[in-house]
């Protein structure tokens, strides 16, 4: 009775790699991003409630609260992407470094590249698209308080 031939097949999309140690600390400033942000925002709804901004229409330390919040926003919003664009920086140099390496370039190789380094811009997004939503919302009081 011949046997029968058995193939086995693997599916390079289930393989998992390590985190490298600047994906692990660029993490840890999303997560830090992302606390500082909900931070603030918790601090102006203690403050007034959403959609009860207007009993603080007279105070000025609630104004003032609601425009360096937005101040700071801007600038958390920029150092995430500025922090993205070192990270991907790194990989890239990184994944140049390893080509080198192996004197051949195969398309896989460029493949797993660009997916490894697509969760990261996508991390840096959602994190800086809430703090975004943050700082417009803190944008809408600040101009409610002023119409009133």
């Amino acid at each position: 009775m011949p046997q029968e031939s058995v193939y086995t097949s693997w599916d390079l999309r289930t393989m998992t790699s390590e985190p490298s140690t600047a994906l692990k600390i660029y993490i840890l400033f999303l997560f830090v991003v992302w606390i500082v942000t909900s931070v603030k925002l918790i601090r102006i709804w203690r403050m007034a409630a959403p959609f009860r901004a207007q009993r603080q229409r007279e105070n000025p330390v609630y104004e003032s609260l609601l425009q360096s919040t937005a101040s700071s926003l801007k600038r958390w919003i920029r150092v995430t992407g500025f922090g993205w664009g070192i990270f991907a920086s790194m990989s890239v140099y990184d994944f140049c470094d390893r080509l080198l390496d192996q004197k051949t370039v195969g398309s896989l190789v460029v493949v797993f590249f660009v997916r490894d380094l697509s969760p990261t811009l996508t991390m840096a997004l959602l994190v800086a698209l809430f703090a975004l939503l943050v700082q417009w919302h803190i944008g809408r009081r600040i101009e409610n308080l002023a119409k009133s």
